[in-house]
């Protein structure tokens, strides 16, 4: 078995170069299409506007300026464009997602990602206790230890990814059309990603052929939107900033070609599909572990008066799941979250909207849905999962995407990419959320809580919550 191990490292080792090579092949490609990119084209989501010089990925907004910038900038468009197509991906396709049966439909690479996320969500929170000797009402400090460690071995997980697209796509002719892949290289590939992430990143195990500075050039630039996908160390909370984080990884994925895709073709909805909602519900078993285990603050929550403590794309992306003809026997209507026991059943466990309202209605358990989610509550009484879907894209670009206290801690490199000079002064993330002074008779009420004229300052009196699309 050694000896066979021998040989597929070698083999790997040997096709490195031309992986690299049709990296560098798509970028040229995706730079000359750059200034042709659209704002509403979904074949954004696999242009690149990188070139090939080394950019370590750095924050690019720290200003005003840099905020407009960001906001009229290709990086937005194609980010954007990147996650409707996720989206859309699910509504149309046929791929049907299996709670049970997760890596059907993956690419090899996507499947060591899915046996990665699989290790974190287990194995991890079971080595690193929360500290329960700890009283506090929002950040265990063990989350420190947890962050360190998906730090420390990010690059074993990313490198598991490439070697199982090495071995199972470019060599296949240098790539494949097909998405269905063969079970077995996608249980192989799965245990491949899970043994990488229980192990800590050893220099020595690539010394041979670590020379080549696009291959660390490509991987520092995923290692730095990995970093910042699963919360913030010194802060410890978790917004739809760290969320977005996690889409952009997947992003740069896809335009390298691991979703499977020749790197010439925008993906198939079937290929985009599986991604969207296996890997997506991967990730939030981990993030909720995170949550409730470590007591992560939301990040710029805006409490009952938003969509999420913590999330958005997920609800956007079941959202468009629900649109599948495949639900249309099922009678799903957006009035549907409010029986539990549909929400407790096995079926919910594969639809990714109703994922969302279970945990929620966990989370908040003895309070009216209402009460502690009145959007949601809202939203659940329009007519149909397409009108849901709209208003939930149009809210992820205008209370994220356009949002600086959530957009300026992106970082940019060489594939997703800043196309404007940043301001000379970068500012600092903030090392904690609220002023701890004593501000004894402070008013305490949400800043954008809407008061009568001539109330007390300190009225109970709440603004309307209804979702802004809701008619």
């Amino acid at each position: 078995s050694n000896k066979v191990s021998s040989i597929t490292q070698s083999k790997l080792h040997n096709n490195w170069s031309f992986f690299l090579f049709s990296i560098r092949i798509y970028f040229i490609m995706s730079s000359s299409a750059e200034s042709k990119v659209s704002s509403t084209s979904t074949n954004s989501s696999t242009s690149s506007t990188t070139n090939t010089s080394v950019s370590p990925p750095r924050r690019f907004i720290s200003s005003p300026s840099d905020m407009a910038q960001f906001i009229n900038s290709p990086a937005k468009r194609d980010l954007l464009s990147f996650i409707t197509s996720l989206g859309r991906s699910t509504s149309t396709s046929s791929y049907t997602f299996d709670y049970y049966n997760p890596l059907i439909g993956l690419s090899p690479g996507m499947a060591s990602l899915h046996g990665s996320l699989r290790a974190m969500a287990t194995q991890w929170l079971k080595d690193i206790p929360p500290d329960e000797k700890l009283k506090a009402r929002f950040g265990n400090p063990m989350f420190k230890v947890w962050h360190a460690r998906s730090m420390s071995r990010s690059r074993n997980i990313i490198q598991s990814i490439m070697e199982c697209h090495l071995q199972h796509v470019v060599q296949v002719k240098g790539g494949s059309t097909l998405h269905v892949w063969d079970m077995n290289v996608l249980k192989q590939c799965s245990e491949a990603g899970y043994q990488a992430a229980l192990e800590d990143y050893n220099p020595d195990d690539t010394k041979e052929g670590n020379v080549d500075s696009k291959q660390d050039r490509v991987i520092l630039e995923l290692q730095a939107y990995w970093d910042h996908a699963f919360g913030h160390e010194v802060r410890l909370d978790y917004g739809t900033g760290h969320e977005c984080s996690f889409y952009i990884f997947i992003y740069v994925l896809c335009k390298i070609g691991i979703f499977g895709n020749p790197k010439t073709q925008t993906p198939s909805v079937d290929i985009m599909a599986p991604v969207a909602l296996s890997i997506s519900s991967q990730y939030l078993e981990i993030c909720r572990g995170l949550q409730t285990d470590y007591m992560l603050e939301p990040a710029g929550s805006h409490g009952v008066w938003g969509l999420d403590d913590y999330h958005c794309i997920p609800f956007y992306i079941g959202a468009c799941q629900l649109q599948n003809k495949t639900y249309d026997d099922y009678d799903h209507k957006p009035s549907s979250i409010h029986n539990d026991e549909l929400l407790r059943s096995d079926e919910a466990k594969s639809i990714i909207y109703f994922q969302c309202i279970y945990y929620i209605k966990n989370l908040k358990k003895g309070v009216p849905f209402f009460e502690s989610s009145p959007m949601l509550n809202d939203i659940s009484q329009l007519a149909n999962w397409g009108k849901v879907s709209g208003g939930l894209l149009r809210l992820f670009e205008g209370e994220v995407l356009s949002k600086k206290p959530v957009v300026q801690h992106f970082v940019f490199g060489d594939i997703f990419k800043a196309s404007w000079t940043p301001t000379e002064v970068q500012s600092e993330a903030p090392t904690r959320t609220f002023d701890s002074g004593n501000h004894v008779g402070m008013n305490s009420n949400a800043p954008w809580a809407i008061h009568g004229s001539g109330k007390n300052s300190g009225s109970s009196v709440m603004p309307p919550t209804k979702a802004p699309w809701a008619k």
